[in-house]
């Protein structure tokens, strides 16, 4: 048997342990209940849950010069998509802010370049918190979402997307969680030191873990950061799953079963992240809903405004501005496809089938290039609670998916942590 068979043989032997199947829901759609009935079911169930989304690209948007998080916007009108007036408006009570670098070279300068960048993201989050600290307030707890939530502010979680954000420096990783991040996205869209991509077009670097990605994993079970396999490559997501002592979320990631997408989760992944006590946020990405047609004139548009705005060069704040402007203008005069809420309930109606509602929620992906027709920003996140009410699922069904899962992942890694810790017996052994 030649090396390759063995590693595909080794794949296949780990992906057939542990996995348990989940009985389908039992969800009998609602037929006697009005939309008005349901509108005031979910506002209820809203009300009184925690309601997080865990993948928001603020950050991006919050860069742009005069960008004011505490105004309403709109998509068509600034290309926007979260705010805290649209928060409120769709019900939510806030989510995780994403701190995101993009993949560049392996090389000293590019993770230098993304090591700054992350941090300066971070204080971004920061000081926006602390500058609309009347609205708004930081969360690293469960217990503490719950307490802004009783004040009636905004809760802001704090995520990073892309382990190139600290190079090959895993004490990067203890100063992110001091800051207040608590959760790691291993990759992005490309491969990095640390682990293999879903969508790298070179094919894997690593094989899945490279051994600094392992030694991340197990640092992140010791700080107890949340360890986020969205864009990991399903290599990668096994080995994650093998190496973590806690449970793992994607933040936000699709069903392959039920559109083939190399960014989305097939079953016998989906079956394993429960097995293990995992969380799948469903995300609100139409291309990986949906087959898309070829716009010619969209990709001609986007091709430039990345080659003048996007080429690594540092903008001018004027430059900043007609860089949105431009956005603006592509996305009025070439919008994008967009698939509809109902294909989107339809995707989570699987994953709850394969995998139980206890490991289910929801992230927009919104200003990172999320959105369907119907929940195309948070302003319209409560439309979601409604269709999955209308289809049978519970008021406990629906606290559970706003973020009674994810925090549940949250408060299991900070009990392994705990566990991982020295305990006194140890230390007072090591003086000897």
């Amino acid at each position: 048997m030649n090396s390759l068979s063995k590693t595909l043989l080794a794949g296949f032997v780990f992906a057939s342990i542990n996995v348990t199947f989940a009985d389908p829901h039992p969800k009998t759609p609602r037929t006697d209940c009005t939309e008005v009935a349901l509108k005031e079911l979910a506002w209820k169930i809203h009300d009184n849950s925690l309601t997080i989304d865990t993948h928001m690209d603020v950050p991006i948007v919050l860069r742009r010069p005069g960008f004011d998080i505490s105004k309403e916007h709109s998509w068509y009108g600034h290309a926007s998509q979260v705010d805290f007036p649209r928060l409120r408006k769709g019900g939510l009570d806030g989510g995780f802010f994403v701190v995101y670098v993009p993949q560049g070279e392996l090389t000293y300068e590019g993770r230098k370049h993304a090591i700054s960048e992350g941090k300066k993201i971070t204080q971004l989050i920061l000081d926006t918190v602390a500058k609309n600290s009347d609205e708004s307030g930081l969360a690293t707890t469960e217990a503490e979402a719950e307490a802004l939530r009783k004040e009636g502010k905004i809760t802001v979680f704090m995520g990073i997307e892309n382990g190139y954000t600290i190079g090959r420096n895993l004490d990067l990783l203890k100063t992110y969680y001091d800051m207040g991040v608590r959760y790691f996205g291993v990759t992005h869209s490309k491969n990095n030191d640390l682990a293999d991509s879903s969508t790298d077009s070179k094919g894997n670097l690593h094989m899945g873990l490279s051994d600094l990605g392992k030694a991340a994993i197990d640092e992140c079970n010791r700080l107890g950061m949340m360890i986020d396999i969205s864009h990991s490559s399903d290599k990668t997501t096994w080995d994650i799953l093998k190496y973590s002592k806690a449970p793992v979320i994607a933040s936000h990631s699709g069903c392959h079963s039920c559109h083939p997408h190399p960014r989305s989760l097939n079953d016998s992944l989906l079956k394993e992240i429960a097995a293990r006590g995992g969380v799948v946020q469903m995300n609100l990405f139409s291309s990986y809903m949906m087959k898309t047609e070829p716009n010619e004139e969209r990709s001609k548009a986007f091709k430039a405004w990345f080659e003048n705005y996007r080429n690594g060069k540092e903008l001018t704040d004027g430059e900043k501005l007609q860089s949105v402007e431009e956005r603006i203008a592509i996305e009025k005069n070439h919008p994008k496809q967009l698939t509809t809420l109902e294909a989107a309930v339809d995707h989570i109606d699987h994953m709850v089938d394969v995998m139980g509602i206890d490991h289910i929620g929801i992230s927009g992906d919104f200003d990172g290039g999320g959105g369907v027709k119907g929940a195309n920003d948070v302003g319209e996140m409560m439309n979601i609670t409604i269709e999955m009410l209308r289809r049978g699922y519970s008021a406990d069904d629906m606290k559970k998916f706003w973020g009674g899962n994810v925090m549940r992942v949250l408060n299991e890694c900070e009990k392994v942590a705990l566990e991982m810790a020295p305990k006194e017996d140890d230390q007072n052994e090591d003086k000897t």
